[in-house]
């Protein structure tokens, strides 16, 4: 008796051992995976999204307020506003996929058929390095994510047991600075409370390696279809063996005409899902980057006020994982707009010349639209790499100004 399920295994194509690897990972940790249309969400999925939710939220408020109770200590208030924001910032990201969660798995259902419909095995290898790439990029997220939260929540550790050994004063030292309710940060509680922001720490990070690995997985997998009609493109006119003709028959034009119209078929399905990932996005990137700036330059302020060692390198750690953060948007929307532009090129370097009026006409309309670059475009931002090279010069012109009232 055959076994269905090894069927199905050996006819699904390459790239679906590397589709969202780290992160359905990290999706699932924090129960926010989209599930197929028609399957509910599982009890536990829902138990871990309120785990999740609650605890990054009680973090945020808590460390945001902290900060700005404080703010006569000018070290002590970043040091809570770094990860307070960061927090604050995740919230709105755990919630926007919670609340759109079917649309969200219409989009991986969509990307999932585009890429599967891919089925020659140079095209599967292309969006194999692709995918490949991707999941790299998000794992190194995940990485310095962890490693920061790690710094976090082991440097009250560290202190206290420095304290132990010579035998100094000891103090209570929570993960981060946080307004708590008093009888919290005594015994018995304390331990527990301890646990709870080193859980919101982790649900912080398995959050953003999710929503932000989502995005650059989804943009290399845009780039990956948009490179296939790239090549169909190609392909079209290599297989009519054109060369040796100065002027394509009625049959050729024939051929080339219906060819073309298949791929534009596909080349609006891709444009349709960038602009709804777009939109569904759009929330999500705006307030990333109008983030990026204050964290950055709060992260570096704090690294230059900062006279503790340890610290210091708790938030050297800390600017690695948001200079990860903000360059995988940059970089997933630079790869998009690129890929989609080349359409064009790749048009304009084929054997139009040698078609009749009609089919040039049709590779002029094709060729129009594929020169307005498609990108991930939100009110104030579009991110790419030239993008991120102008946060990173606004943020030390900020730290520049700062630096003078200090």
């Amino acid at each position: 008796m055959i076994d269905r399920r090894n069927i199905e295994a050996v006819s699904e194509p390459a790239i679906a051992g590397h589709f969202f690897r780290i992160p359905r990972l990290s999706g699932r940790i924090v129960g926010l995976w989209p599930q197929p249309s028609g399957r509910g969400r599982p009890w536990y999925a829902h138990l871990l999204f309120v785990f999740a939710f609650v605890v990054v939220l009680v973090g945020a408020v808590g460390e945001v307020s902290y900060g700005c109770v404080h703010l006569d200590d000018l070290v002590v208030a970043l040091e809570a506003f770094c990860p307070g924001t960061t927090k604050a910032v995740c919230v709105l990201k755990l919630w926007v996929f919670f609340r759109a969660n079917r649309q969200w798995a219409e989009l991986v259902r969509r990307m999932k058929d585009m890429l599967w419909a891919a089925r020659r095995q140079e095209s599967q290898q292309m969006l194999v390095e692709l995918a490949t790439t991707a999941s790299g990029l998000s794992l190194l997220l995940l990485s310095s994510g962890t490693m920061t939260n790690t710094a976090f929540n082991a440097q009250p550790l560290i202190m206290g047991f420095y304290r132990w050994i010579f035998d100094l004063p000891g103090q209570i030292e929570l993960p981060f600075n946080i307004i708590v309710p008093s009888f919290a940060v005594k015994p018995p509680l304390f331990p527990l409370t301890y646990v709870l922001l080193t859980a919101s720490g982790a649900c912080t990070v398995f959050a953003f390696s999710f929503v932000d690995g989502f995005f650059i997985c989804s943009c290399m997998y845009i780039c990956g279809v948009f490179r296939l009609v790239q090549h169909d493109i190609r392909k079209i006119f290599t297989d009519l063996h054109g060369e040796s003709v100065d002027v394509f028959t009625a049959a050729m034009n024939a051929e080339v005409r219906q060819k073309l119209a298949a791929v534009v078929e596909r080349h609006n399905a891709i444009i349709d899902l960038c602009t709804d990932l777009t939109r569904q996005f759009t929330v999500i990137v705006l307030m990333h980057f109008l983030s990026a700036a204050f964290v950055l330059c709060s992260t570096i302020l704090d690294i230059m006020l900062n006279t503790s060692s340890l610290s210091g390198l708790t938030y050297i750690c800390y600017i690695i994982a948001a200079l990860t953060q903000l360059f995988l948007y940059c970089f997933g929307g630079n790869h998009v707009s690129e890929s989609s532009s080349a359409v064009a090129d790749v048009l304009y370097d084929t054997e139009w010349y040698k078609c009749d009026a009609r089919t040039r006409k049709m590779i002029l309309m094709i060729l129009r639209r594929s020169q307005r670059a498609k990108t991930i475009a939100v009110p104030f931002f579009t991110p790419s790499l030239p993008a991120f090279g102008s946060i990173l010069s606004t943020t030390g012109s900020y730290i520049t100004l700062l630096k003078t009232f200090l």
